[in-house]
């Protein structure tokens, strides 16, 4: 009996890491991209968030894309951090 609980719960245990890999959210990977703004139907490429450019959060708006596949799909864009995106480094100068 004691060895049926064990591997019950070895099964649970390891189906939970499981579970918790499976379903991580895509905006970690996205923030660690590259991001991009879009203008009319060009991207361009951004700086450092914080420093270059930054995201009001007042609206529920795409602030900035990246490329989740850039090497199958290096056309493709998908949004990444929402809000009203804000040029910092024209502020500065």
């Amino acid at each position: 009996m004691k060895k049926s609980n064990v591997s019950l719960m070895v099964i649970a245990a390891v189906a939970a890491i499981t579970s918790a890999f499976a379903t991580r959210p895509d905006c970690l990977q996205c923030e660690d991209a590259l991001q991009y703004h879009k203008v009319a139907n060009t991207y361009s490429p951004l700086g450092e968030f914080g420093v270059d450019y930054d995201c009001d959060f007042t609206e529920n708006t795409t602030c900035t894309y990246y490329k989740p596949n850039p090497v199958g799909q290096p056309n493709v864009y998908a949004p990444c951090r929402l809000g009203i995106w804000i040029d910092l480094a024209s502020r500065t100068k």
